[in-house]
């Protein structure tokens, strides 16, 4: 039986503008050390160079919310934090949706149209990658070049994931998945229907 996963769609009003603009949205959770300078933003500018969007992203530890934030500044891409939105709605100029909050991190998959776990970016990271709830959010999974993790393994093996090496072919996928619907939903279906399998 899979575990339930029932998030606060509410949150989703907020990324609303950004999805009747025809503009996308992503989310790198539960990032690692290294992960966001490197892969994360790397992936967002290369997506930028060719389409509006913006990614949602934040630390698995939360020790680490400040000085990622302290260090995202110096991208100049214009930022909005979870803790201080005060309106209903994500301001349609910013990029980057920082969550700074243990307790939402798992609502905002629903959020998105692509999900990159954090965990997989990097080969020297250390953090262990969700996969299983953005399968039961109903989004299709873009993983990095570590894929270690026995799901990840298994996942990839199973063809229900997409996979890329660099920010290059990151970006690339991420551009083929926004633009081919079909091809999103038989990748969900498919990643719904190994969860249940693997139980």
């Amino acid at each position: 039986m899979l575990p339930d996963y029932t998030p606060d769609t509410r949150l989703c009003e907020r990324f609303q503008e950004f999805h009747d603009r025809n503009q996308w949205v992503f989310y790198v959770p539960y990032t690692g050390s290294a992960e966001e300078e490197a892969r994360a933003y790397g992936l967002l500018f290369e997506v930028l160079r060719k389409k509006t969007a913006i990614m949602m992203i934040t630390p698995a530890d939360p020790e680490r919310y400040v000085p990622v934030y302290q260090d995202a500044l110096k991208y100049r891409l214009p930022t909005i934090r979870h803790s201080r939105l005060y309106t209903s709605k994500v301001p349609k100029n910013n990029r980057v949706y920082f969550i700074e909050e243990v307790e939402p991190v798992r609502d905002f998959y629903a959020c998105a149209g692509l999900v990159i776990p954090g965990g997989t970016l990097s080969a020297d990271s250390t953090t262990t990658p969700d996969l299983v709830t953005p399968i039961l959010a109903g989004k299709p999974v873009l993983v990095g070049p570590h894929r270690e993790d026995p799901v990840v393994q298994a996942a990839v093996a199973a063809g229900v994931v997409r996979m890329a090496d660099d920010v290059e072919g990151l970006a690339e996928v991420t551009r083929a998945l926004f633009a081919d619907p079909d091809a999103v939903a038989e990748q969900v279906a498919a990643a719904r229907a190994w969860l249940e399998k693997r139980g």
